[in-house]
């Protein structure tokens, strides 16, 4: 027995010794370090909880957490590849000392990484004694109130400072091309046709009534905010309902009332606002109907209105829900009324963004946009100066010059590779010509394996690794023709604001609430968690999260645009309560 203690101190000493050594090799990355040592610490921590117990290595669950950490290591590697792919060394160097260097900085992100990982999924998977809830916790009395007065301390704020030094709204290159078809009449579903409708519904509106774009815009904006601090009140009150603790609910109230990108976005004019606030409430009707909370005919009806908006609004948002209906059917397949829903809803806004649109002569997005992924791989083969034969390149030279990508080409963003080839190259020929640029591309990335992964890194990573000084929130009004100018009536809230702001952007404690991989790193430790504890809610509930991601990772144009995963920063609240607070229904089991 003392042996055995002997042994796992020594395997414990040398598990805290590669995650230091991983720690302080990542301060030479250039993503943000305080995420990792958050992790680092978390890792310590679960380290010493798990000596109280010890998981069989021959179940499931044991072969999914090696195998995450695996994964893990693998992308925190890939993640830091110019610290050990083309490290910066004197040229004195030789050789062999070049390749050992790379090797050793390789062993110690790999080891450190996976260990860490190892230990905080090993505490998701097999929580120790005492730790895992087992039964429902009762409900918080008069949880009404925990919708009541969250939405006026909500809306107070968010319109004391809209009205204060954002009046009438923000709006951003985006919003006005938006604004603009709604003046035109010339509709593309670039940006998404259906919340352009929602735009020139209010607008309309607001002239009718006001006669002053300003008011109209700004009508637009009280709405949204109205409806965003609706949906953070309904998600407190359905915490309340699950029985979440009263401090928890204080915590989340704390967390939508005085986090800036909550309170920016509620009146900034872009799309991922409002499939923010879809995507958290499907998720909490998703727990209302799987724990059966409220009346359940009015669940449907709200589940059904969130489901086909959010797939509507967003380009992958049907993508996504297709996704979550796939996991539904094999994690609540017992509730016929839930699938019967969600498949009327893909078939409808199938029809809705193909037959109707077509219908409409409204102008779908062009080629390039869905080929941001690829068109980085192969730019970046260029770019590198990789391998590249003749016959291919005169392939490429169809559409794109391709002298000019090296100029172009930006490893964070793809739009001015797609630029490139709608403004001076040939995309009809590109689109008429599909499977040929398939097999190119196929045959570029099997000779220049190192760059296509690369280039699927830095696309990437923002999405899924610790986090990156990047903006986050838009703050002005775009400059126009149609009179929309920002307002500031009181200089003080202003100044006040802007103080504010800049700290979530400078200070490296405030920089953690606002990094997606960070809290993509939470989800996945929430996913892990309610796999542990058969929490059938918690997994249903988590899934539009991390379909979103899987969407992002596959073809996201840029690499850590933070609206793009606001919904998870909208619903987590809702998914850390239905996660600890007790377990899920037993009757939706299988």
């Amino acid at each position: 027995m003392i042996k055995a203690d002997r042994v796992s101190n020594k395997k414990d000493f040398v598990s805290v010794v590669l995650m230091i050594l991983c720690l302080i090799t990542l301060a030479d990355a250039r993503a943000l370090l305080a995420p990792y040592i958050l992790a680092a610490c978390f890792g310590v921590f679960c380290l010493v909880r798990n000596r109280s117990c010890a998981p069989d290595k021959k179940t499931w669950k044991y072969r999914l957490m090696t195998a995450f950490s695996v994964i893990t290591a693998v992308l925190i590697t890939l993640a830091n590849y110019e610290m050990w792919y083309r490290p910066a060394l004197p040229d004195i160097r030789t050789a062999t000392f070049v390749r050992i260097y790379k090797a050793l900085v390789i062993a110690i992100l790999m080891s450190g990484s996976f260990v860490c990982a190892q230990n905080i999924l090993r505490y998701a998977l097999y929580p120790p004694e005492g730790t895992a809830r087992t039964s429902e916790d009762k409900p918080v009395k008069r949880a009404y109130l925990f919708f009541i007065i969250p939405f006026a301390i909500f809306t107070g704020i968010y319109l004391t400072v809209f009205f204060s030094c954002y009046y009438p709204g923000l709006l951003s290159l985006d919003s006005m091309d938006q604004v603009a078809q709604v003046f035109t009449g010339q509709y593309s579903n670039h940006q998404p046709f259906y919340h352009t409708m929602i735009i020139q519904a209010f607008l309309n509106a607001g002239l009718a009534m006001f006669s002053d774009i300003n008011m109209a815009v700004a009508f637009y904006s009280i709405v949204q905010v109205v409806i965003m601090c609706a949906t953070f009140s309904f998600v407190l009150f359905n915490m309340a309902k699950i029985g979440a603790p009263k401090w928890g609910l204080v915590c989340a109230a704390l967390y939508y009332a005085l986090m800036p990108f909550h309170i920016m976005f509620s009146y900034t004019m872009w799309k991922d606002v409002y499939f923010g606030a879809m995507v958290c409430l499907l998720i909490v009707f998703f727990i209302r109907l799987i724990k059966n909370i409220g009346n359940r005919y009015a669940s449907l009806t709200g589940f059904a209105l969130c489901g086909i908006v959010m797939c509507l609004i967003r380009s992958n948002g049907l993508f996504a829900y297709i996704f979550v209906f796939i996991t539904c059917i094999i994690l609540i397949r017992k509730d016929k009324a839930v699938l019967i829903i969600m498949a009327a809803t893909i078939v409808a806004a199938f029809v809705c963004k193909h037959a109707v649109l077509s219908g409409l002569n409204v102008v779908q997005p062009d080629t390039v946009e869905s080929l941001s992924i690829p068109l980085q791989q192969v730019a970046r083969v260029v770019a590198d100066g990789g391998v590249i034969t003749d016959s291919d390149r005169e392939i490429m030279e169809q559409i794109i010059d391709v002298d000019a990508i090296k100029d172009n080409y930006d490893p964070i963003i793809s739009d001015p590779i797609k630029n490139m080839i709608r403004d001076y190259g040939n995309q009809d020929y590109l689109t008429g010509n599909k499977a040929e640029y398939a097999l190119l591309y196929l045959r570029v990335i099997a000779r220049n394996p190192a760059p296509a992964v690369f280039a699927w890194v830095d696309s990437t990573c923002g999405y899924w690794n610790s986090g990156y000084n990047y903006w986050v929130w838009y703050w002005d009004v775009e400059s126009n023709q149609y009179g929309i100018e920002r307002t500031i009536s009181s200089p003080a809230v202003l100044n006040f604001m802007d103080e504010y702001l800049w700290m979530f952007y400078n200070n490296r404690i405030l920089q953690l609430f606002t990094s997606i991989g960070l809290f993509v790193w939470i989800v996945v430790f929430m996913f892990a968690r309610n796999i542990a504890t058969d929490n059938r809610a918690g997994l249903v509930a988590i899934m539009p999260i991390l379909a979103i991601l899987v969407t992002l990772v596959i073809s996201s144009p840029v690499f850590a645009e933070f609206r793009y995963m606001y919904s998870m920063f909208a619903s987590l609240p809702a998914l850390i309560a239905v996660t600890f607070t007790g377990r899920s229904d037993k009757t939706q089991a299988q």
